[in-house]
């Protein structure tokens, strides 16, 4: 599969999407938001894969929107919509259509676009060394990715507004205080270690997987009837699986 500006791979249980401009701190391009989309769906529909890991090559996760296209007068009026449309905003969408975990891999700055990435993925893992920004207000934008709708679900509404207002950076001693990040790894091993943590999950039946995060996702749009109404039919289809039999049998008879 050719992904330009992407490194794709799979060892199940897991699948590993990397970008890939180092250069640029993996400044985006609408090749790398299609090939991103391309791996995602790749990855969904491997029935081998239980986890995904959404990561960036070369000390950093993303810098976002390449500044030196938009001073160029590349992106403007109906060129930055139709990017946006065609290319960047289809990678949120489908991070929450594929029914998998999908772990956000931070080692070194996430910054503009990329933060917003970060946030669109289920969970974030980052390095010490990680800092965080949602630098648009710096440059006359908004967040465009998603950044005002995913980070004020994760932090808080008036926490988020500071982060988004003001565009400072977030170093992790704060980010990890705000909940911003899910786990802290040192530097030294860290994919390693985002690996392993991927692997504790991955441990556990897919069809369970798949199941709960649909489920968290279907409650925060859905009142509590209508939520367990949805769930007690997962849950009925569930109790079916020969992954729950074998598991509930393993348990008794260690009693």
């Amino acid at each position: 599969m050719d992904l330009p500006d992407v490194i794709f791979g799979k060892s199940a249980p897991l699948a590993s999407i990397s970008m890939n401009r180092p250069e640029t701190k993996n400044a985006f391009t609408p090749e790398m938001m299609d090939s991103i989309c391309q791996a995602l769906k790749e990855a969904k529909a491997d029935p081998d894969v239980k986890v995904i890991i959404l990561t960036g090559e070369g000390g950093a996760f993303s810098a976002g929107g390449n500044v030196k296209e938009m001073a160029e007068g590349k992106y403007t009026s109906w060129d930055m919509k139709n990017f946006l449309w065609d290319h960047l905003q289809r990678v949120p969408l489908l991070l929450e259509d594929v029914d998998k975990p999908v772990i956000a891999a931070i080692d070194g700055p996430a910054y503009g676009g990329g933060f917003d990435m970060s946030l669109a993925c289920d969970l974030r893992v980052a390095s010490e060394r990680a800092t965080f920004s949602s630098a648009f207000v710096r440059i006359g934008l908004a967040p465009g990715d998603g950044g005002a709708y995913f980070l004020p679900r994760i932090v808080g509404l008036s926490k988020a507004l500071d982060i988004l207002l003001s565009g400072r950076v977030i170093k992790m001693e704060e980010a990890s205080s705000l909940g911003l990040v899910d786990k802290v790894l040192p530097v030294e091993g860290f994919s390693e270690s985002v690996r392993n943590y991927a692997l504790e999950m991955a441990q556990w039946p897919l069809s369970s997987l798949r199941a709960v995060k649909r489920a968290v996702y279907q409650g925060l749009g859905s009142d509590l009837r209508g939520h367990l109404d949805y769930i007690s039919a997962q849950q009925a289809l569930l109790s079916q699986t020969e992954e729950h039999r074998e598991a509930v049998k393993k348990i008794l008879e260690r009693k």
